[in-house]
């Protein structure tokens, strides 16, 4: 689809539709800029952008009036599928599609996708250090960092780009009925696991993983797609695409792709054409066999796309974790202090206690998704949850469930994000004897007392360091 000329309608004004909104003036469109918030409280410089550049403004609601004068609406992905002015649009056959499906249609080199309910932030983060270290060129986009849309007039045949691509994005994918996008194509794939999440927004686990399947319908037979062997919630969509397979996890002998060995010390590679490769585990320093896991699917992402084996091995060798995901703050008192704001559901928390291997006081709650938290109850023995401090709008539902098995303590209040984080701290302090750990791994959103989950492990680090002033 050539945009110049063309009546465009940004849907949402974050980081994503900001980018969007800016490269799509470029091809000489005429845009709108819609978002929910009124314009006092809208980023900083936009409005005025908006009126330089002859962008048109609508606030506090997406009108059906407006997406339904427009040749094409990009959606930002915290925009529902099932609003009002989206479902008019579609009974228009007027085209929807999300700012990085727009970009990658534009994208003149190879497009790598990752996705996954968690570990997608690692798994691209090692690919983009794998890449860098073997000098291929390349973009790390998407779900992290830096939208697409923004590369795009920088970025040549030989640049990849990879990205990092949540449900939420992939469900502004467009289908097949709209032929005037150039075909999207993904050389390679990557589903990581499925896990309860989201369930706010998606039906049920199958509703959410169907959104996230859709990534193999961008294929070719030549392409190829890396799953999960060991993750059985997959196994709905194996047969999903017509790409090569590859696997990662505990591999049968002949099954092509990264085997963990059984110790854990070591990544073995068998490729299609049977050439073997070993990577060693000695010096990677990150815990839990689910960043194993991100660490294999990230060895054959960077292989297939040009990274040599010694590139590999270094970045191995010297990685670091990304913040706020199962990070290591301080010890005071015989007690570890992490922070695991990333972890927003079920699933990673579990992955997280696994990981540390200490019994654990555990800081839990927030905004809720919809998950069903009996799973945690069920799993205090095992991942040796000594007790648990509940915060935010789900506390009251995490202390119904958990206060069965383990002694429960309330912080209550939601205004002051950071005092209600420095009073859980102490009280998880209190809770806690010579040897535990104390984990911020809240399984929910932080919307209900931050910005976003960078705020709300900061505040327990700031809450944690305190201790030892």
């Amino acid at each position: 689809m050539k945009l110049k000329g063309k009546k465009v309608t940004i849907l949402g004004i974050g980081v994503s539709g900001q980018a969007a909104a800016k490269w799509i003036v470029s091809q000489g469109a005429q845009v709108i800029c819609s978002d929910l918030n009124p314009l006092n409280k809208w980023p900083e410089g936009l409005a005025s952008w908006c009126d330089k550049n002859g962008v048109g403004v609508e606030t506090k609601k997406h009108k059906v009036e407006t997406c339904l004068s427009s040749d094409l609406i990009v959606v930002s992905p915290g925009v529902p599928p099932k609003i009002s002015a989206l479902e008019a649009a579609r009974r228009s056959n007027i085209p929807v599609i999300g700012e990085l499906a727009l970009a990658a249609s534009f994208w003149k080199g190879p497009v790598v996708g990752i996705t996954g309910t968690n570990g997608k932030t690692t798994t691209t983060m090692l690919v983009d250090e794998m890449l860098k270290k073997a000098n291929v060129p390349h973009v790390r986009a998407g779900n992290i960092g830096t939208p697409l849309s923004a590369f795009i007039e920088e970025h040549t045949e030989e640049t990849i780009a990879v990205l990092e691509i949540s449900s939420f994005q992939l469900d502004y994918f467009p289908r097949v009925r709209y032929s005037s996008f150039s075909p999207l194509r993904f050389k390679a794939t990557a589903w990581l696991n499925l896990a309860p999440d989201h369930l706010d927004r998606y039906q049920d686990i199958k509703n959410y993983g169907e959104s996230k399947a859709v990534i193999y319908d961008f294929q070719r037979p030549e392409d190829w797609a890396i799953r999960n062997i060991d993750d059985k919630e997959l196994e709905t969509w194996k047969n999903r695409g017509c790409a090569r397979r590859l696997y990662f996890g505990a591999l049968r002998p002949g099954i092509p792709g990264a085997r963990l060995d059984t110790s854990l010390k070591k990544i073995n590679v068998m490729w299609p054409d049977n050439k073997c490769e070993e990577y060693d585990l000695e010096s990677w320093s990150l815990k839990g066999r689910h960043n194993i896991e991100n660490l294999a699917c990230a060895i054959l992402i960077s292989r297939l796309a040009g990274a040599g084996a010694g590139a590999v091995r270094s970045v191995i060798r010297s990685f670091k974790a990304a913040h706020h995901r199962l990070q290591w703050v301080a010890q005071y008192g015989g007690i570890d202090y992490y922070d695991d704001s990333k972890a927003t559901n079920i699933a990673s928390v579990l992955c997280a206690l696994e990981s540390i291997d200490q019994p654990a006081v555990l800081i839990i709650g927030g905004r809720g998704k919809g998950e069903d938290y009996a799973s945690l109850a069920k799993a205090t023995k095992r991942v040796r949850i000594r007790s648990a401090v509940v915060i935010g709008e789900e506390a009251k539902a995490f202390e119904k469930v958990l206060s069965k098995v383990i002694p429960v303590i309330e912080v209550c209040g939601i205004k002051n994000g950071k005092k209600t984080m420095k009073k859980a701290v102490r009280e998880a302090t209190s809770l806690a004897e010579s040897g535990d750990a104390i984990l911020l791994s809240p399984a929910c959103s932080s919307f209900d007392m931050f910005k976003n989950y960078e705020e709300r492990g900061m505040a327990f680090q700031e809450a944690a360091r305190e201790l030892g002033d």
